[in-house]
């Protein structure tokens, strides 16, 4: 689904501001502990976080037995987010739920496309989990409009402790296979040279390698220090979405899938590039004076998934012909970060049980 209109827009800035965040806007009924806050989350993402943004993504925002996302777009809408799309409504007899996916945009979406994966696994077998596709025009004024092509995604979960040969990882790299194929779709009929494509979204893989670098000496997990390494299924994730595949044997001595794609598409993890290491995004941790180390987030995050320490938020940027845009406007990719989301004053300390990955595109003329 998505709004039509798309009378011309010019940019406000050269910069367009973009946020992913798993918001965890459940259907009714659904809670980790005492409340989820729902209905409070929402008013509060509206309220202090939607208008720092030019585009947001959401992930597990479902439309199911719920008026919460009728709510959202409603007010977003008022806010200036004008355009979107998101996950197709299900119904009963569909025997699944929404896909939860959403793209919020202040900028028109010229085109638009959606891909339902394969069943998860698991609780992951009810929502139809996918990728959502925004063809978002951005124009600067006195100059023909370029195109950012934007995708956001949630992936087959873990739950507990994962292994790279269990069953719900390779469901999860099998999406990711076709997540390349869509994209091998999608970007030749779209995409022009020098447009960027950005993929964002809770991919559920996990980058960090959980190694203590200095165990002796620090007998916990560091988010810099220990997160610089990738682990074997953050490094396959980029093989299999870049279209490279990985050596079948990763996933076990009887796996045969390679996943590997018809072309190579380059794409660049914009955190690790720029951080230098793979930043927490679920479970993070709060280490006192003393030493003790201690969950930072427990109202909205389940007990076995405190202080995991997982990166599982992306923000991936494709454009290798940046200079060659026809019409002379240049797109990069500035000011990414991990964007907590903390929410002072309130029953719930964050507005999700994941952080939000924000990134600005700047274009210059």
């Amino acid at each position: 689904l998505a709004s039509t209109d798309t009378a011309p827009v010019y940019l406000a800035s050269p910069k367009l501001r973009i946020l992913t965040q798993n918001i965890f806007m459940r259907p009714p009924l659904i809670k980790n502990n005492k409340s989820d806050w729902k209905d409070a989350r929402l008013d509060y993402l509206i309220e202090h976080i939607l208008p720092n943004y030019d585009v947001v993504c959401l992930q597990e925002m479902f439309e199911f037995a719920s008026s919460r996302r009728s709510r959202l777009l409603a007010a977003a809408e008022k806010l200036g987010f004008r355009f979107y799309v998101a996950s197709q409504r299900q119904f009963l007899w569909n025997v699944a739920i929404d896909g939860g996916l959403a793209i919020l945009s202040r900028y028109p979406i010229v085109a638009q496309d959606s891909l339902v994966y394969q069943r998860g696994m698991g609780p992951d077998w009810i929502p139809k989990k996918g990728v959502l596709y925004a063809k978002i025009q951005a124009q600067l004024a006195d100059h023909e409009p370029t195109h950012v092509h934007l995708f956001t995604t949630h992936t087959q979960a873990s739950y507990g402790e994962v292994v790279i040969t269990q069953p719900d990882v390779k469901r999860r790299l099998a999406q990711l296979f076709e997540f390349h194929e869509f994209l091998e779709r999608i970007m030749p009929k779209h995409r022009a040279a020098g447009e960027p494509v950005v993929l964002t979204g809770d991919f559920n893989v996990d980058a960090r390698t959980h190694e203590l670098s200095d165990p002796d000496r620090v007998p916990y997990e560091r988010e810099v220090e220990d997160g610089i390494k990738t682990s074997d299924e953050g490094a396959a994730m980029m093989s299999v979405l870049q279209g490279h595949g990985i050596d079948p044997h990763l996933l076990g001595p009887s796996n045969t899938d390679a996943f590997k794609g018809k072309t190579v598409i380059e794409l660049h993890d914009t955190l690790r590039e720029r951080l230098g290491y793979h930043p927490v995004t679920f479970g993070n941790i709060v280490v006192d004076t003393d030493g003790t180390v201690r969950p930072r987030e427990t109202v909205l995050t389940t007990r076995q998934d405190n202080m995991v320490m997982h990166s599982i938020d992306f923000v991936l940027w494709h454009n290798p012909d940046a200079d060659t845009q026809k019409h002379g406007v240049t797109a990069r990719i500035t000011d990414v970060g991990v964007t907590p989301n903390f929410t002072p004053g309130q029953p719930f300390t964050q507005i999700s049980d994941h952080y939000g990955v924000s990134a600005e595109i700047h274009f210059t003329a």
